[in-house]
């Protein structure tokens, strides 16, 4: 028997109460992330030196079960305009702090300091027959995230989250749940409209934007495994751009430095605008001359101000409805 990876299954559900895994996850739990993704267990042996007259070695005691998760998505509606399908993406990033609403038509993401999600994810081995598959589990999973827009290269965007929370212990047998695939096409980084530090005429080759959010899972000793929920300590949204060097009349980044000047990073693309990203108050805070393939360029990082920041993705509802997890991995647009 061999377990392939690319017959490797990942689910993920919104826990219904902070701190309490879900046990009944299943089909409509399914999301469809990348091959980089990952669940595995962060446990800490102790060693225990006791001093016997020669050289042994005592029993180990095992530490806290925590659990890392890496889950990375490239970027796609699931639905068309007022079908109300929210993307698995859009889904589990409300596990970074995120809050979820729909009006005119599009999913709307934003940063927020009252939002507590967290999730539970199971991740089963690539075997498709009755009980041949190992099944893993994490729970009490918060996020930290990162967009990164590739140009010149693959030519989508995609989202990172890493996260941590409780490792449920050692996998078991069981058999894979039947899943449906959404079938809505990815949209390639072409036709874009794009601004930084308020300017039009940048020409970037790459943007990443990153959430920086510290997450830590908490000690919780009458756990079997000793972790409790996971808490976002901070968050300070930053953002890294390569752009083609322009003259002054152009664009200017280190005059846009030196006065502070803040002004939009903001990213659409699509038929339609089928996802945007944007940030009102962005200000550079680094320039730096480099190249790209012996074209000169620069390397333009700066940081996101009063916690802006704003995802749009089609496929909401148009009339103004409240924070929103469902997801239908079976409907496509």
């Amino acid at each position: 028997m061999s377990m392939e990876q690319v017959l490797r299954l990942f689910l993920l559900k919104i826990q219904s109460t902070e701190g309490t895994a879900e046990t009944d996850l299943d089909g409509s739990n399914f999301i469809e992330v990348e091959d980089s993704s990952r669940l595995e267990p962060d446990v800490v042996p102790t060693e225990i030196n006791l001093v016997g007259g020669g050289y042994e070695q005592d029993a180990a005691v095992i530490g806290r079960r925590k659990a890392n998760v890496t889950l990375s998505w490239p970027l796609r509606k699931w639905g068309a305009q007022d079908s109300g399908i929210t993307p698995d993406w859009v889904n589990a990033w409300t596990a970074a702090r995120f809050s979820h609403t729909q009006n005119n038509g599009y999913h709307i993401l934003k940063p927020s300091n009252t939002v507590y999600t967290d999730c539970t994810v199971w991740r089963y081995s690539g075997d498709l027959n009755a009980s041949k598959s190992l099944l893993a589990k994490a729970f009490n999973v918060k996020f930290d995230w990162k967009l990164s827009f590739d140009f010149s290269g693959d030519t989508i965007a995609r989202l990172e989250l890493t996260g941590v929370g409780a490792y449920d212990g050692a996998p078991a047998n069981a058999t894979q749940p039947t899943v449906s695939k959404n079938r809505s096409a990815v949209p390639g980084l072409t036709g874009v409209t794009m601004s930084i530090n308020g300017d039009s005429d940048y020409v970037c080759t790459s943007l990443e934007i990153t959430g920086n959010q510290s997450v830590d899972p908490t000690t919780m000793p009458s756990a079997t495994g000793g972790v409790g929920v996971a808490s976002v300590t901070s968050r300070k949204i930053k953002f890294s751009a390569k752009c083609y060097m322009d003259v002054t009349g152009t664009v200017d980044p280190e005059a846009a430095l030196f006065a502070l000047t803040e002004g939009a990073v903001a990213v659409s693309w699509g038929v339609g605008t089928e996802i945007s990203v944007s940030c009102a108050y962005a200000q550079i805070t680094k320039v730096v001359p480099s190249d790209e393939n012996g074209v000169q360029t620069w390397d333009i990082e700066g940081q996101m101000n009063r916690n802006d920041f704003t995802v749009r993705v089609l496929g909401g509802v148009s009339s103004s409805s409240s924070s929103s997890s469902s997801s239908s991995s079976s409907s496509s647009g």
